[in-house]
């Protein structure tokens, strides 16, 4: 009986799970971020985009306490899972899909690393890193980084306003990180 709650209470969690990193995938797929901040509108610069928004919640989660860090972790885990079944979705072949995935787990930790490093100092190394993992295969115009870091800015605002007990269940608002960029 307690295996069978057990495996309940897992399946319940994973659907709050598979809803919040659901949201962090839309947000990820607005086309804004493709058209007006030059994101290239290819595997990679999905990649690119869910790996952001996904380092910046899982970050907020961090902070927020030991219940959300335990999600934050999950969430990781679950991103993994969901780009396991895609390269499956896609074709790619059984034997090379453990490789890939293992390069985007590398991936993610060093981009979310230089990500962060960047955003705490504050400085013009967010360019570089925009610039190095988000545009990697292209080379951005000045208005699209402008837009980006506009774009980041307003996400980073709205996830420092979440009280530490609301980080959870923020996509329970309407969340629109766009107001003002057009004014930008």
């Amino acid at each position: 009986m307690i295996n069978l709650f057990k495996k309940l209470k897992n399946k319940n969690n994973d659907s709050e799970i598979e809803y919040y990193y659901n949201n962090i995938l839309l947000l990820a797929r607005n086309k804004r971020l493709y058209i007006q901040g030059g994101v290239p509108d290819t595997i990679d610069g999905r990649f690119e985009l869910i790996i952001l928004h996904c380092h910046l919640f899982v970050n907020r989660l961090i902070l927020a306490g030991s219940e959300e860090k335990a999600f934050a972790q999950k969430l990781i885990n679950y991103m993994f899972r969901d780009f396991d079944r895609s390269l499956r979705e896609i074709g790619v072949g059984d034997l090379s899909v453990g490789k890939k995935i293992k390069f985007m787990v590398s991936s993610y930790y060093g981009r979310a690393n230089t990500y962060q490093k960047a955003l705490n100092e504050h400085s013009k190394n967010i360019d570089k890193a925009l610039k190095n993992n988000l545009y990697g295969t292209i080379s951005p115009n000045k208005n699209e980084v402008k837009y980006m870091k506009f774009y980041i800015k307003n996400l980073l605002r709205y996830l420092s306003s979440l009280k530490n007990s609301d980080v959870l269940i923020c996509f329970q608002n309407n969340i629109d990180l766009f107001e003002g960029l057009a004014d930008e």
